[in-house]
Order: structure tokens, then C-alpha cells, then sequence
């Protein structure tokens, strides 16, 4: 507006100036019904000037209800986007309920409402408030943002984390329907038919996983091998050495050189008796993969000739001398062979090298046998400690005669 009235001023000015200095100022005649307006030119050309000037600005009046309202808008947006990112910040500093409200707060007038909506459900869940969770949940679902799947994704994440597998299913399926599933879909997905026990879909997942750019093989890896642990574990469980071996034969190759894989299927079988397939799974496994866990339930398994197993794991010890764990499966198979001078040596070695409970226990146990209670029980405490990560602060205990007043 001030810039108009400069204009006006100086065109003024200009006409003033034009019809003092111009020795002719022209002239021009205007005869409309019956009117005659009579004018210099420069007058004219001053009127024209004039008339633009207020058609511009009416033209600028007219515009500034809308302008108004969308610098208001624009001051609600501003305002919104400081409230998501103090709420975030806020979150991220574990004041959840604060966050919850910053971020509801201005989430109406928001340019992306369902972007607050999801934040307020993830603060209301680490509140442990699933009412609400959900409920905040819902409305990012009713926001109508363009893309869907974020609020589907977060929906079936949020819901498998509180067990409600059906209700995660229906919104992958919900998602899926609208489109080929995304890499972090199709690993939510896994999870839930892991969740659900469904190993016969997971498995079909696989190929779909495996074509899906962004998944990497180790994720892959692992899902298939949590999928065969767990088929192994519950045909161990629910089943017979019949669903056990049908389970280790419809493995994959990769899946079967897998340690988790090959120590539940060796588990599963020394449970029904075939402790000798167990220790030949778990000697094969060993000679090309090392493993903690295999070398500890290979000395652990029941049967078989000792001193045979022995010597294997003795072979192993020439590689691996300040091995803890295979320490331990050594003093086991010393232990079922008799030879309980050398399985002393061996446990007292992996305790020195790597404390831990239940090596304790076990030194315990057998010095205990050996004669030695005071060192055993010593042991004990401190397998204890360790077992539970401090010692008992216990003060002094002064014993007290009857009848003889405290000092």
C-alpha cells in the first residue's frame, strides 16, 4: 500500500510539473450524453494512471481476507511443526505423557495430522495406556494422508508388541491388498506367523523375502532359522523321534550347518535316547562351525563311551586351550569317565579364565564329594554373586552370651 501511494504521489508530481514546464499541454474533449469533460493531455494521461492505481488497489483489498487467512493458517502449521518436534524431543527424553500432549495438541491443524497421531500413539504405548494407544491409532487411519502405509505399519508393529497377532494380520492383509508388501511388511509379517505358530506360511514367505530388495540375507538367515528351532523344539515337545527326523529332513541345507538349528535337533534327539546321533550331529557341526553352545551340550550328553567323547573334545582343546566353555564340556566328559582329579583341573581352569555360576556349582558339587565342604561352600557364594551381580552386605555379627548386657 505505501508503495501505491509513492507512485500516486510521484505521477502527481509528474502532471504538476508536466503542465507548468510544457509550453503546450494539448488538450482533449470528452462528450458522452449529453457531458463534455474537457482536459490537458497530460491531465488525461494523470486520470488513466490514477484509475489503474485504484483498480489495483481494490484488487489488493479484495485479496486480503484470503491472505489473512492463510498467513493465520500458516501460523497454525508453524506452530504444529514446533509442537512435533518438541514432543519427539520430549519423547525421546522419556517424559511420555508430556510428549503425548505436545504432540495432540495442535495435531488438527497440523499439514500431515496422521504424522502427530502416530507419534501420540507411540507415547501412549510406552506409557503402557493401550486405550489411548489405540485410539490415537485410529485417527492417523481416519487422517486420509496419501500413503497408507506407515500408519498400517505402525498399527500391526504396535499391536504384535501386545501379542494381538489377529489384529497385526488384519492390517498387513489390509496393506497388502493395496500393493506388494515392503521389506519392513514382509518382517512383520514373519514375525506374526512366528508369534501365531504358523511355520507352514512362514516358510512359503521365504521366496518372497528373498525377492524383496532391502531384506538382507542375514535377516533372512535368521528368520529360517528361528522357523527350524522352532518346528524342532515343538516337534520335540508335541511329537516323536518321527516328527523330529521330518523336521531336521524338510530343513534346508544352509539351515542344517545353522548352530541354533543343529543344537535343538541334537537336544530333541537326546531326549529320545539317540544320544550318539546327538554327539555325531554335534561333532560335525563343530569341526567346521564353533559354537558355545554345542560344546556345552556335547559334554553334557548321557551314554556312549565317554573316553571316546573325551578324546574328541581333547582334539578340539589342542586348538582352543583357554576355551572356557569347551573347558567345562572336558570336565563333564572327565566326569562320566571317572577321572575326577582331571576334571577338577579343567573346571578350576575355565573358572579362572571366565567366572561363571554354573561352573561354580558345578567345581562345588564335586569338591564337595572330594572332601573339601569349606572350599565347596566358598565356591558357592560366589557362583551366587555372580548369578545375581553383587555380594550381600552384611555387617558384622557379634556373638552374645546370655545374660551378659550389650556393649
Amino acid at each position: 500500500m505505501i508503495r501505491l501511494l509513492v507512485i500516486a504521489a510521484a505521477l502527481v508530481l509528474g502532471a504538476v510539473l508536466a503542465n507548468t514546464l510544457l509550453a503546450d499541454n494539448g488538450y482533449v474533449a470528452v462528450s458522452f450524453r449529453g457531458w463534455l469533460v474537457e482536459m490537458s493531455v497530460p491531465t488525461l494521461v494523470l486520470c488513466v494512471l490514477l484509475a489503474l492505481l485504484a483498480l489495483e488497489g481494490l484488487q489488493r483489498l479484495a485479496r486480503w481476507p484470503g491472505q489473512q487467512r492463510a498467513r493465520r493458517l500458516a501460523q497454525r502449521r508453524e506452530r504444529s511443526r514446533a509442537d512435533l518436534q518438541r514432543g519427539l524431543l520430549e519423547m525421546s527424553a522419556g517424559r511420555w505423557a508430556e510428549s503425548e500432549l505436545t504432540l495432540t495438541q495442535t495435531a488438527r491443524e497440523a499439514e500431515q495430522p496422521a504424522v502427530h497421531y502416530l507419534a501420540a500413539a507411540r507415547a501412549a504405548d510406552l506409557q503402557g495406556a493401550t486405550a489411548r494407544r489405540d485410539a490415537w491409532l485410529g485417527l492417523a487411519r481416519d487422517a486420509g494422508v496419501g500413503d497408507p502405509a506407515p500408519v498400517l505399519i505402525t498399527i500391526a508393529e504396535m499391536k504384535l508388541k501386545s501379542g494381538d497377532g489377529e489384529a497385526a494380520l488384519e492390517a498387513l492383509a489390509a496393506l497388502e491388498r493395496l500393493g506388494p508388501l515392503g521389506p519392513r511388511a514382509l518382517l512383520l509379517l514373519a514375525r506374526v506367523y512366528r508369534q501365531r505358530g504358523d511355520f507352514d506360511r512362514l516358510r512359503q514367505l521365504e521366496p518372497r523375502l528373498r525377492g524383496t530388495r532391502g531384506v538382507t540375507p542375514e535377516s533372512i538367515a535368521e528368520i529360517m532359522d528361528t522357523l527350524y528351532t522352532d518346528m524342532l523344539r515343538v516337534a520335540t515337545d508335541k511329537g516323536g523321534l518321527a516328527a523330529l527326523n521330518a523336521v531336521w529332513d524338510e530343513a534346508t541345507r544352509a539351515a542344517r550347518r545353522r548352530p541354533g538349528v543343529v543344537v535343538a535337533y541334537a537336544r530333541g534327539l537326546a531326549r529320545f535316547g539317540e544320544h550318539e546321533r546327538a554327539a555325531s550331529a554335534l561333532r560335525e557341526l563343530l569341526d567346521v562351525d564353533w559354537s558355545e553352545p554345542a560344546v556345552l551340550l556335547y559334554g553334557e550328553l548321557a551314554g556312549g563311551d565317554p573316553l571316546e567323547r573325551l578324546r574328541v573334545a581333547e582334539g578340539w582343546l589342542r586348538g582352543r586351550r583357554e576355551d572356557p566353555a569347551l573347558l567345562v564340556c572336558c570336565a563333564r566328559l572327565c566326569l562320566n569317565a571317572e577321572l575326577y582329579g582331571k576334571a577338577r583341573s579343567y573346571l578350576e581352569l575355565s573358572q579362572a579364565l571366565r567366572p561363571r555360576p554354573e561352573t561354580a556349582q558345578l567345581l562345588a558339587a564335586l569338591l564337595e564329594q572330594l572332601g573339601e565342604p569349606e572350599r565347596a561352600q566358598a565356591l558357592l557364594r560366589d557362583g551366587l554373586a555372580l548369578a545375581t551381580g553383587r555380594r550381600a552386605a552384611l555387617p558384622p555379627v557379634r556373638q552374645r552370651r546370655f545374660g551378659v548386657p550389650r556393649r
